[in-house]
């Protein structure tokens, strides 16, 4: 066998060998599931019962006595009526009306000791379905059960407002479990300048996914992606998640958390708040919710970004097996004044 046959003898040999290699290589990344995988989707799951209430019933204040004296969270979970009612509140929406409400407590809340965490104006409810959607959510510590009590009974300057352009609330008395200092290297310019989803409101679907697929590598759906990306494409969003346990304890959950607490670090995602919903003191659901989780993101794509991480999507089957509930929202903050 002369020199160039010897040549291309061995070129085809080892052009096997790296094909066989290659092909190899293809079934071990098939069989890992890392090609074409779908992270397991995000139930867009409704309440048995969902009920929204203003005024309180006495019994529901019983078990704030029993609480420690010691500091709380109530979450507040607002829905406002489309424009206010009553005697003063004409040509006024129902938001509007309530932020006269709010502003009247400002000085007892202060003089309380109170502490507003965080407030938020919703942009979508992404994942999940409730009806009506919550409007405004919102975190506020008091000093004690007692010193919410007293708030109770001093309503402010214009308790008549709150009546006017409330709808309805939930408000759920909680057990602070994380709250984090801000991180000042957390700031709204990681991920900016690269919009995921095109100018405000719209929705590029055939970026994200081909059509074929249900869900995308993040497993939310097109219709939860389009959700995710209404409104402002370079701005910060907080993603504020209800959690329901399949477990009761999150420990089937724990490892999808501490994932996500992971990319959080490379995507620019900074935790707000996170905490036990304990006790229903207005409005009610079955199933109740177990946690509340507030998350900073840059922009919306950051989040997008941090699910599709393969650490992320590694434990995805943790969120699917450890959660029987899951409501998702987008939103904005509030920095004005809020009353409970």
């Amino acid at each position: 066998m002369n020199e160039p046959q010897k040549s291309s003898l061995l070129y085809r040999h080892l052009y096997r060998r790296r094909s066989l290699t290659t092909v190899v290589g293809l079934l071990v990344l098939l069989a890992s599931g890392f090609t074409g995988q779908c992270a397991p989707p995000f139930q867009d799951s409704a309440l048995e019962t969902y009920e929204l209430e203003v005024i309180s019933d006495a019994s529901r204040i019983l078990p704030l006595l029993q609480r420690p004296d010691e500091p709380f969270v109530m979450a507040n979970l607002l829905v406002f009526k489309d424009m206010a009612t009553g005697e003063g509140f004409e040509g006024l929406t129902g938001a509007e009306a309530y932020q006269i409400y709010s502003e009247g407590l400002t000085e007892i809340q202060a003089a309380l000791g109170s502490r507003l965490i965080w407030a938020g104006a919703v942009r979508q409810q992404v994942v999940g379905s409730g009806d009506p959607v919550f409007e405004t959510l919102a975190l506020l510590e008091y000093a004690s059960p007692t010193a919410f009590l007293t708030l109770a009974g001093n309503p402010g300057e214009a308790p008549e407002a709150r009546i006017a352009g409330l709808l309805g609330q939930w408000a759920v008395a909680s057990t602070s479990l994380e709250e984090p200092d801000p991180s000042p290297s957390a700031s709204a310019e990681r991920g900016e300048g690269r919009p995921f989803g095109g100018p405000p409101g719209v929705c590029r679907e055939e970026r994200h996914v081909p059509s074929r697929k249900p869900t995308t590598v993040s497993g939310l759906s097109l219709e939860q992606i389009c959700r995710l990306l209404e409104g402002p494409a370079h701005e910060p969003v907080f993603i504020v998640e209800l959690l329901r346990f399949a477990d009761g304890s999150g420990e089937l959950y724990q490892p999808y958390r501490e994932a996500i607490a992971a990319a959080n670090q490379e995507t620019g995602g900074e935790l707000i708040w996170r905490g036990s919903l304990d006790t229903y003191v207005l409005g009610n659901a079955s199933p109740s919710f177990d946690e509340m989780v507030v998350t900073r993101y840059p922009n919306p794509r950051a989040y997008l970004l941090t699910l599709k991480r393969p650490d992320v999507l590694a434990a995805s089957p943790s969120r699917a097996q450890g959660l029987e509930l899951n409501w998702l929202y987008t939103a904005d903050e509030v920095i004005d004044s809020f009353g409970s």
